[in-house]
This record gives structure tokens, sequence and C-alpha cells, in this order.
């Protein structure tokens, strides 16, 4: 609709006090009205504003149509390049992982052994900082691509051409073999990412209760020791207890601590003979 419609659809006509409709404003009476009538101050400055901006109107790009399909073209390129550049990221990203927290070891990154990952913990607990703005479990799931990349064989590529979304929620099956199948699965039947999860929740559902769930439970030992490490530690692996925390204790609470250092290292030398002749 042009500028002079809508100043006559504008101009509509309004009741009278009487009752009686008033008769409508005509664009041209109304030119014609301004034009005779004595302009207020600055009134021929602001006819001037408005004729130009009634020109600019009518040339803008509103006149001239939008390009639809310029406009999906765009968008489509565009998600495929952020898809592609996420995609690649969080591969070297979870390769980078592997290699710099786990020696390149996959074995050493799926162990439950918390002396093998305190340093990677502590890495993690920087996400969500503006040193690293990334999720926990985008880091995790970066490792977790890069690990089922490496033992799911060469023939297997579907699960390498998924989204990077579609990918994670294909973790959970731990199985190389059923993630090429579903994966696979998803592709045929153009699953969306809800339709996926449920693929993956009905496929972990035919499982073995200890296989669908994961690992099984860690012996009483490994959480004991991981829950003791984890007292004597801060965030990064530094030690808890400082020349300084030492130096804060009175005579009497120091040596109620050395009687208790001496009994914990009594039982970790006793546990430390059964691990060894086990």
């Amino acid at each position: 609709m042009s500028f002079p419609e809508k100043m006559s659809q504008g101009m509509a006509r309004k009741p009278r006090r009487d009752g009686q409709a008033a008769p409508a404003a005509q664009p041209r009476e109304l030119v014609s009205r301004l034009d005779g009538a004595s302009p207020a101050p600055g009134g021929e400055v602001q006819m001037a504003k408005m004729t130009a901006l009634d020109g600019s109107r009518e040339a803008g790009p509103a006149q001239m149509g939008v390009d639809r399909g310029s406009i999906d073209e765009a968008a489509a390129w565009i998600s495929a390049k952020v898809a592609a550049t996420i995609k690649l990221g969080a591969q070297e990203v979870g390769e980078y992982v592997l290699e710099k927290f786990f020696r390149n070891d996959p074995e050493l990154a799926k162990s439950r052994n918390p002396h093998k990952n305190a340093s990677f913990r502590a890495l993690a607990a920087k996400c969500g900082t503006p040193q690293l703005p990334i999720s926990k479990s985008w880091l995790h799931n970066a490792v977790g691509v890069a690990l089922m990349l490496r033992q799911l064989p060469e023939t297997a590529k579907t699960f390498k051409e998924l989204l990077p979304s579609y990918q994670d929620a294909l973790l959970p099956l731990k199985d190389p073999a059923i993630i090429d199948k579903v994966a696979k699965h998803a592709v045929t039947k153009e699953l969306s990412l809800r339709e996926l999860r449920q693929a993956v929740a009905d496929e972990r559902s035919k499982m073995p209760k200890d296989q669908s769930q994961g690992r099984p439970p860690a012996p009483i030992v490994m959480k004991t020791l991981g829950h003791a490490l984890k007292l004597f530690a801060f965030e990064g692996g530094k030690r808890s207890f400082t020349k300084a925390d030492v130096e804060a204790l009175d005579d009497e609470q120091r040596k109620d601590a050395i009687e208790s250092t001496q009994d914990l290292i009594e039982k970790l030398e006793d546990l430390l003979g059964k691990l060894k002749k086990a």
C-alpha cells in the first residue's frame, strides 16, 4: 500500500457530535488546504521532510518486493555452514582432550579411576566461565563422539555424517554396532531429534538391565578411595591442606591431627597390603 493510500485510510470519516459522518478529506484536498494555510514557524521545513519521507517510502525495498528465494537460500546456507563448523569443532575438541588428558588411550578415558581424570574434571569445572564458554555436557559429548568415531568401523559412515545433536543423542547406546543401526534408521526414516531420542530409549529398553544403565556400580573400595581423594584435593588438583592451614592449628589440634593422620596411614597401608596380595 502506497503512502497516499495509507493517508487516505488514516483520514477515515469520524462521526460528528450530531451523529452525521463528516466528509473524508482526500489527499489532494489536504495538500491544497496545507498550501493555502499560513504555515507555522518551521512549517516549511516540516513539509519538506514529509515530502522527502513520502518519496523515500515509495522508492524503498517494500515497493521492490522481497526475494523469498534468496532468503531461503541464504538461511539454508548459513544453517549448513554453522552446523558443519560446530561439528568439526566438536570433533577437534574431543580429539584434543583425548590426547591432552588421556594420552590417546580410549580405555583410560572410559575408566572410572579417580586418578585418571583429576585434571579433566578441573577443566570441566571451568565450563560456563568466560575462560571456557561451553557447557559441561558439550565437553563430555565432544569426548564421547571422538571415542565413538574411533570405535566405529570404516564402513559405518552414517554416524559420522549426522548433526552433532543427533550424534550426542546416540551416545547412550554405547555399542558401536547398535549406534550404527539406529543411525541408519534415523536417516532412512528422516527422524526428528525428538523421534531419535525416543528410538534410543526404545533400544535401551531392550538391553539387559546392567548394560542399559551403563557401567555397574563401583565397588566399595573404589568408592571410598575416590571420595577420600576428593576430600584431599581442591578444584584443579591443588592440595587442600597448605602450610598456612597447618600453622592455623593450635597445639592440641595439631596433636589430634597427627594421631588421625597416623591412623589413616595405617588403614591405607593395610589396604595396600591386601591389594598387593590379591
